[in-house]
């Protein structure tokens, strides 16, 4: 088949829901489905010399999208990754264990990415509160609140067009279509959707053993969607090819997640039928394959390929490492860089995040003072602390030497420690005598 691989720059957040539900605790996708490069390109439906060979008989394939790297291709978290429950350092592949005795409690590793490399790769979801617009009132919608975690801008993405027996107008009409600006995602009438795709090489995929075909393991990079006899969608791994045995099937070494969603059909404007998909980074294991079954695992399972479903990896090198390893930790593309401050907005936001900052330091070393030295001032009644206070709080300069004056008079019972502890202690440091003064008689409540 022949491949056009494609990059997808996020201008702005994207906000690419799991589902079509507006309610409810709503989960976010990781990757960008297919169905929306599809999507794209059917816009120009008319404009093919064969619509129907492009988009109703398979033989073009729009992949998922999936984040890149410093340029290198990763792979959702495969599902046969655990670690110790207490050492995420230490990951095995749950198929290749002999022996569980040797472990204590193993903990599935579920979120993020990976290189082939094994390095661990993630980013952070952009969270916004949102209110609609009335529009005859010019004011916010009352009861219209809703809120959206957003993939941030910045990050990159690739994916790749496979296609076969098409017409090389309707290759490059298919191109065209792509490149360029686009919107993407929901919400794309607010500021969210903003993309930019542009041709590209495609990066270097993870090393994988198609000669082994006693113990075959599959890792799903994309969802797949399969099927029984009667065209009803099911979980049975055994319609993943024709042919394959229910003995064939290594359950107890499998690791699957599955989920249930309905799409959206924009052109026709409705809900298409509900779908029932194991998601990508499940690992399938399989054993005494034939090699006309491995070929046709190669070539896609199940149905939906055209909108990126059903492609496998065959014994990726990442799913085939004996015992403990480690993943190395990779800098987070998402983060934002220091914002660089100019506008008194901006001036004034970090001012208040500083100050709240001081303000905790400070209560921390007022709290580490007092239990502390909590016995050493046992014998110091409320009023005595109330004096202090009103000097520290009196604006004069000399607030030192007033306390010391006062605490040393011999009008008040001060013990030398004491008097010298204090002193030590809020010395050039008016905040933290004011904040001791303050707390110290809570204490002695707290105490009786």
């Amino acid at each position: 088949m022949g491949e056009l691989t494609f990059q997808v720059e996020f201008l702005s957040d994207i906000v690419l829901p799991a589902s079509s539900n507006t309610e409810g605790n709503i989960e976010h996708l990781d990757f960008i489905p297919g169905s929306n490069f599809l999507g794209m390109v059917a816009r120009s439906y008319s404009d093919f010399n064969n619509s129907f060979n492009v988009f109703h008989s398979g033989n073009v394939r729009f992949g998922d999208a999936t984040l890149l790297h410093e340029g290198r291709a990763t792979y959702k978290m495969p599902l046969s990754f655990f670690h110790e429950k207490l050492n995420k350092n230490e990951m095995v592949n749950h198929h290749l264990i002999e022996d569980f005795s040797e472990f204590k409690q193993l903990k599935q590793k579920r979120k993020g990415y990976i290189t082939q490399e094994l390095e661990e790769v993630s980013f952070n979801y952009n969270y916004a509160q949102k209110s609609a617009y009335d529009k005859e009132k010019r004011r916010s919608q009352d009861s219209s609140m809703y809120g959206y975690n957003a993939i941030p801008a910045g990050t990159t993405w690739q994916f790749s067009v496979r296609y076969d027996g098409i017409e090389s107008e309707d290759v490059e009409r298919i191109k065209s279509n792509l490149l360029g600006r686009k919107r993407l995602g929901k919400s794309k009438s607010s500021q969210y959707g903003q993309v930019r795709i542009s041709e590209a090489k495609k990066s270097s995929m993870v090393a994988c053993d198609r000669s082994k075909t006693s113990m075959v393991i599959l890792y799903t990079k994309s969802r797949i969607a399969l099927v029984d006899e009667e065209g009803n969608p099911t979980y049975n791994l055994k319609y993943l090819i024709d042919g394959l045995d229910e003995g064939q099937i290594v359950w107890e070494k499998s690791q699957i997640k599955t989920s249930t969603f309905t799409p959206y059909n924009g052109a026709m404007q409705t809900k298409s039928y509900a779908r029932v998909v194991i998601n990508s980074g499940s690992v399938i294991v399989l054993k005494n394959l034939l090699e006309e079954q491995l070929k046709s695992l190669e070539m896609g399972v199940g149905v939906y390929l055209s909108e990126g479903f059903g492609e496998v990896l065959v014994n990726p090198s990442f799913l085939e490492k004996q015992g403990r390893f480690s993943l190395n930790e990779s800098s987070d593309s998402s983060k934002l860089k220091a914002l660089e401050i100019t506008e008194p907005i901006v001036n004034f936001l970090n001012n208040k995040e500083q100050k709240k900052r001081e303000n905790l330091d400070l209560a921390s070393k007022v709290n580490s003072f007092m239990q502390e030295h909590k016995t050493l001032y046992k014998n110091i009644s409320n009023a005595q602390w109330g004096t202090i206070r009103s000097i520290c709080t009196s604006g004069s300069e000399r607030f030192e030497e007033e306390i010391k004056e006062y605490i040393e008079s011999g009008k008040v019972t001060w013990k030398e420690k004491q008097v010298s502890t204090l002193l030590t202690a809020i010395k050039n440091n008016r905040a933290f005598a004011k904040l001791l003064s303050m707390q110290m008689p809570k204490e002695e409540r707290k105490n009786d």
